[in-house]
Parts: C-alpha cells; structure tokens; sequence
C-alpha cells in the first residue's frame, strides 16, 4: 500500500527505540525503497519521530530546521553522566528549590543562548560519534552551538521534580538544558522522561504507532487522521 508512496508518517516513537531502530521497522512493514527520519530521538524519549518515504526522503533536511517542541521531566537530588535516566551517578545533593525560583530561572534561558551538547550525544567529534568516545573514557571537548529557546513554561513541580513544556530551535539537547538550569539554581537534577510534542506540521496528537501502522498497511486502511503528510503539506 505505502511501498511507492512519497510521504510522510507521524510515527510515535516508544521508549526504548532507537530511531534507526524505528526507521528499519517502518521500512519492513511498507517495503519502501528508502525511509530515513526528520530528527533523532534518544531510546529513551518517546513521541513524534516523522518518517519519510521513498522521495520524501529529499526533504528530510527542511523538516529536520523546524520549530520542536517538548515536555520533560527533571529529577532534583543527582547528577548523572548523560544527564538522564539512563546514566551514572557523578554527584548527589540534598539541596532544593522553589517552584517560584524554578520558574523565574527559567526566563532566563528564552531567546538566542549557548549550549554545550552532553558528551553522550550522536553529535561527531573528528569522525568519531562523542556517546562512543565517552564510553570508552576518552577525554575531549564538546563544541558548543548557538540555539533558541522561543518559550519555556512549568507546568508542574514538587520538591523532587519539575515537569516543564519548551518551544525551542533544531540542535537543541534537552538534556543539556536541563542540567544548565539546575546549575543555574545550584542543584543537581536530570531528565527522567522526554517526550516530543512536535515537530513543525507533525503533532503528537495525530501520531500513529508501529502497531497500528503495520495493521493499516496489513488491512489496506487508508490515512484520513493526519498521520500521514503529503510533501505539499509538510512544508
């Protein structure tokens, strides 16, 4: 049904996954000649992973510049290597904030800001992936990049964690974010869930999973709820 389509999917990505992982499933179950994604995922975040088909694979790289927007989690009292779940321990504290000092911090990320990516990260350091370097105990230096928060909101927060919504530009690590903002409040804290809420025209309310993507394509179901996008809607 899908194998000469030119299109793209709004995939939930489970937790868990890689989004090669995802890529090559969505590729079993529509045989299209290629598919690729509009942006990483870490295994451990979930939400929308675009998919691109056949020719829409072309415009994987406009897809990948456009506005996201996320909802996570910070877990006050460590430190850990990765800045998630995920990682090791590096420092403990009992030290904590307010949920007013929380989000008064937070105005101070919005706008055009410096972020230095996690050495656990895909970004490549002289042709070498830096989570690969980092695990084998090498020491290097993360280049930093230039991103843009254009709105940042708590939505939640209790003595032990703050669950927060961010608008932001590509190339942002959420990760790193959050471990800026606890450093600028003088506390530990790391990323214990992570979800993608958007990505451009692609919203978490009209994704589709791997399970129901593969029944549709099984049962010859059209796509009429909006997960999938044409290349003239995408744009």
């Amino acid at each position: 049904m899908l194998n000469n389509y030119n299109c793209w999917l709004n995939v939930e990505k489970p937790i868990g996954y890689s989004s090669a992982k995802v890529v090559a499933i969505v590729k079993k179950i529509t045989q299209a000649k290629k598919v690729g994604h509009g942006g990483t995922l870490d295994p451990f975040a979930c939400g929308v992973l675009p998919i691109a088909l056949n020719k829409a694979t072309k415009t994987a790289e406009a897809l990948m510049s456009a506005k996201k927007q996320y909802l996570f989690t910070i877990k006050f009292g460590e430190f850990r290597d990765t800045d998630d779940l995920e990682g090791k321990v590096e420092k403990t504290s009992e030290l904590r904030t307010t949920a007013n000092n929380f989000a008064q911090t937070l105005f101070k990320f919005i706008g055009k800001i410096e972020q230095t990516p996690s050495k656990f990260s895909a970004i490549k350091i002289n042709g070498n992936r830096a989570y690969d370097l980092a695990r084998q105990g090498q020491d290097f230096e993360m280049p930093k990049r230039q991103i843009e928060i254009y709105q940042i909101k708590l939505l939640h927060f209790e003595k032990d964690f703050a669950q927060i919504s961010v608008e932001c530009s590509k190339g942002t690590y959420i990760r790193s974010l959050a471990r800026s903002i606890c450093l600028e409040l003088g506390i530990c804290g790391y990323v214990s869930y992570l979800k993608r809420l958007k990505v451009g025209k692609f919203l978490s309310s009209s994704t589709i999973s791997l399970d129901e993507l593969k029944a549709r394509v099984n049962n010859g179901v059209i796509f009429l709820d909006g997960s999938m996008l044409l290349l003239h809607d995408v744009s």
